[in-house]
């Protein structure tokens, strides 16, 4: 089998095909910032893409290939792989920049090699700006409020009233200077969040209770970035250094509710790219350090894990009239340590990819990528072609095949395996055996684009889904008999089990732009589980059916702009936490008076309305926003254990010069 891949692998680099264009499954879109307020925010940009959050600030993302609780998309910033995925999440507030110098992204759902690095879960790649000639200077203030909460840690009522929590603040600062061919720049934000919903507010609060004090219970992300580089005709070099903290409550799923923690990640990346006639050849080297510490908690918990990885690729590009290709190699050596644990991982992946335009209306893709562990193999590949039928119509058809190691799906259940003993600390038990097999999966793909006026385009896809095997964490979780202590969870054994089943996927889009001031766009997303095992089924259970946003923007001078955008989400069933439904949980102890609240296994289907202004001033130098969160006040809960995203009013401002 390895035989043949890697033949194929070979042909596709050889074939004597000529091409002047590309065309790949890669979405592009600009952004309008200033609906966002952090960067996890972009993950509800993606229609394709779903997210649940229980403090809404951390997301866990399916973008329809592993669900919730699988393998995270790989984020990149200005094409550089940046890996903060810890356990199955990952969170994007943890990037050191603001959400107003993202100025478009490209994004994907196929796990794929992508700029050298593999994928796991497909990627999205956030692009900023190049900076300006001369000196620059950045910076930028958020901060808001949300009503029915019931206030903070430590309660002053000549602040705050009890039933207004703050959102915020956030700063953030930068510089650039760029002179000719060279470029350098430094970021610095502050992140700061209070998990102080109704729903955590006692579950989360009862860790801060330490030697007869409460402490503040707080989300508090400082991260930092300085690079430097040079462009010229043939050369493109760049290095950057990257830092983040994060003090946090990581949603740890294995054990059905909040671990405190202090999250670190930190990257060094050279990489350089030379051109020559068709020919390019890049070259990159990144080292990763990614840690869990212990937090203050009154239990003692503490992930106490650290990795260190180092990543080499190389990779070249030949394009030349109506044919490119693409091939290289990537390594990585990664040393794991933790609770009793020392783990070394070295995996080796080679891909290869094929363009060609074999008529001007007709276009072939080809992907293939091997990746080679000690043990194990897996192997991914795509076939794509695209038709222009007619001046305003296309259709494309795609056929996948993916396969994933179980190292790189990320799952804690791998670390057990290797004696990392978190499970025992926190008194989870072990349904044997655990599935150590590779996530198979394989779908038939056809997209529709047509342009219906030369203002209006719509676009349809329709995606049938197998797996083959689809590994599935499961956690049962009890009711906890000590209610009053915010424990109310009590995790039962973990089963990490191999399903499979069957999925269908639809997508309807319509979108218009009716000047350079006036546009909006429409989305409806639809999945379905239309067959599989009794697990499969209730997993994909926690993932609604149906999606729908729409969005207006409208700029009726050059320094005003007002935005609309409404989105509808479907009800989704969590059956992990079955025996929480219908129980009372209530705000924490030393606040009065209490407040209570229910447990659902099931979220309600919700609207959620949100508008926004947006004024510049100083020549567009000075820009303010103003923004209305869920303007109807409706019940926006995305998981059994989160918040209910009520009412906000969300501030801005930033000043560039």
């Amino acid at each position: 089998m390895i035989r043949l891949l890697l033949s194929i692998l070979v042909f596709l680099c050889c074939l004597p095909w000529q091409s002047t264009a590309q065309y790949s499954a890669e979405k592009r879109d600009s952004l309008n910032t200033s609906i966002l307020i952090n960067p996890n925010d972009l993950l509800h940009t993606i229609p394709e893409w779903d997210a649940v959050t229980t403090d809404g600030f951390t997301y866990r993302v399916n973008t329809g290939l592993y669900g919730f609780y699988g393998p995270q998309p790989t984020i990149y910033l200005d094409d550089i792989p940046i890996d903060f995925s810890f356990f199955n999440w990952q969170n994007l507030n943890m990037l050191p920049s603001s959400i107003e110098q993202i100025s478009r992204i490209s994004y994907s759902s196929e796990p794929r090699v992508y700029n050298q690095t593999l994928s796991r879960a497909g990627y999205l790649n956030l692009h900023t700006p190049r900076p300006d000639s001369g000196l620059s200077v950045y910076g930028s203030f958020t901060v808001g409020n949300q009503i029915e909460d019931p206030g903070p840690w430590s309660y002053d009522s000549s602040k705050v009233t009890p039933n207004i929590d703050r959102r915020g603040p956030h700063y953030f600062s930068g510089f650039a200077y760029r002179s000719s061919g060279w470029y350098a720049r430094g970021q610095f934000s502050l992140r700061q969040h209070q998990p102080t919903n109704l729903n955590n507010h006692h579950r989360i609060g009862n860790y801060s209770y330490v030697d007869n004090v409460w402490h503040a219970v707080k989300t508090t992300v400082t991260n930092g970035l300085a690079e430097i580089g040079y462009q010229s005709d043939r050369w493109n070099i760049r290095a950057r250094g990257l830092s983040s903290n994060n003090e946090e409550y990581v949603f740890f799923q294995p054990f059905g509710r909040e671990v405190p923690s202090l999250t670190g990640y930190r990257q060094l990346a050279v990489q350089a790219a030379r051109e020559s006639g068709p020919w390019k050849v890049s070259g990159r080297y990144l080292a990763h350090r990614k840690f869990m510490d212990y937090r203050l908690n009154n239990k003692g918990y503490d992930f106490d894990w650290q990795q260190l990885s180092h990543h080499f690729s190389l990779s070249s590009r030949y394009r030349q009239h109506n044919m490119r290709f693409r091939s290289g190699a990537s390594l990585e050596i990664s040393d794991t340590r933790g609770l009793q644990m020392e783990s070394q991982q070295v995996v080796a992946t080679l891909f290869g990819s094929l363009h060609a335009r074999l008529h001007a209306r007709h276009t072939l893709d080809a992907d293939l990528n091997v990746d080679i562990a000690a043990r194990e193999t897996a192997a991914s590949f795509s076939l794509s072609s695209r038709h222009q039928l007619t001046d305003g119509w296309t259709v494309e058809g795609d056929i996948d095949y993916d396969e994933l190691l179980y190292y790189r799906q990320q799952s804690s259940t791998y670390w057990y395996r290797h004696g990392y003993t978190l499970y025992s600390q926190l008194g989870i038990g072990i349904d044997t055996p655990i599935s150590s097999q590779r996530n198979r999966a394989g779908s038939i793909q056809l997209t529709n684009r047509i342009r219906l006026a030369p203002s209006t385009s719509f676009h349809f896809k329709g995606q049938a889904l197998h797996h083959y095997a689809l590994n599935i964490p499961w956690q049962v979780v009890a009711l906890h008999e000590q209610q009053f202590q915010g424990l109310y969870t009590q995790p039962q054994d973990l089963e990490f089990t191999s399903e499979e089943g069957n999925r269908f996927n639809l997508r309807l889009g319509l979108s218009q732009q009716l000047n350079s001031r006036l546009s909006h766009q429409f989305n409806v997303m639809m999945q379905y589980t239309l067959s599989g095992t009794n697990r499969y089924r209730s997993y994909w259970q926690q993932t609604p059916q149906n999606r729908m946003t729409y969005e207006f923007n409208i700029q009726p001078a050059s320094d005003l702009s007002f935005s609309l955008l409404t989105a509808y989400r479907s009800s989704s069933q969590w059956k992990e936490y079955q025996n929480l439904d219908g129980k009372r949980y209530r705000s924490l102890q030393p606040q009065y008076p209490l407040q209570y609240g229910t447990f659902r296994t099931r979220t309600p289907s919700f609207l959620k309305v949100d508008i926004t202004a947006k004024k510049w001033f100083w020549n567009q130098r000075l820009a303010t926003t103003f923004s209305v969160r869920n303007l109807l006040n409706t019940e926006v809960r995305y998981h059994t254990l989160g918040l209910d995203k009520a009412l906000q009013f969300v501030i801005k401002a930033s000043l560039t010069l």
